[in-house]
């Protein structure tokens, strides 16, 4: 039998799902935020959780609620995840997502143009950071090459973006590549300076 070290390792084929847990005082309105910011329906409930799919998976995400679970107090320098990223096909699909949820009530915290990608970031009602982003290029390894450019160096963060002037500009019919092109703005080097949730908790 050969050495298993020199054969590729084993990767997930997809992520199955992530698991948030949340207080009962949190559990109904993170319940509906999720359903609305995915698109989601239930498919099963329980008195402790809620199993949301959003596709042909059986769940994407289970809520589990528990009085014995303690918010984070300052996520700013909690140690864990900070985000999870999801992928839309198009800048219109972005577009769309953006008035949808503004319609519910729910707001991105930080539009910005990474470069290789156009995002923009929520705040569930615990505080989770969910992105939702566009890829800017066509293939992977385009979106590594920008990567490994010095522009990216200098500003491994992003340019804002000022959603009116983008849904101006998707509706307008403009090519989307020339949309998603990043401005340079010279270094910049942090990103919590445009968040609301951040300046204010």
């Amino acid at each position: 039998m050969g050495d298993s070290t020199e054969t590729k390792l084993i990767s997930p084929s997809c992520i199955g799902h992530f698991g948030l847990r949340t207080t009962p005082d949190k559990f109904e309105a993170m319940v509906k935020w999720h359903l609305d910011f995915f698109g989601g329906s239930i498919t099963l409930r329980t008195e402790q959780a809620a199993f949301l799919a959003f596709d042909d998976e059986h769940h994407r995400l289970v809520i589990i609620q528990n009085p014995n679970h303690k918010p984070i107090e300052d996520r700013r320098n909690a140690a864990g995840i900070y985000h999870i990223a999801f992928t839309l096909n198009s800048l219109a699909e972005l577009a769309t997502s953006y008035e949808q949820k503004k319609a519910r009530g729910i707001l991105p915290h930080w539009p910005v143009n990474h470069g290789m990608s156009t995002s923009m970031y929520y705040f569930d009602p615990d505080g989770n950071e969910f992105e939702l982003q566009v890829n800017n290029f066509d293939t992977p390894q385009q979106a590594r090459d920008f990567m490994a450019t010095e522009e990216y160096a200098r500003n491994p963060i992003g340019v804002d973006i000022d959603v009116d002037e983008f849904l101006r500009r998707v509706r307008s019919g403009e090519d989307e590549a020339e949309i998603k092109k990043r401005p340079v703005i010279g270094q910049r080097l942090s990103r919590w300076e445009n968040s609301i949730y951040f300046k204010e908790g």
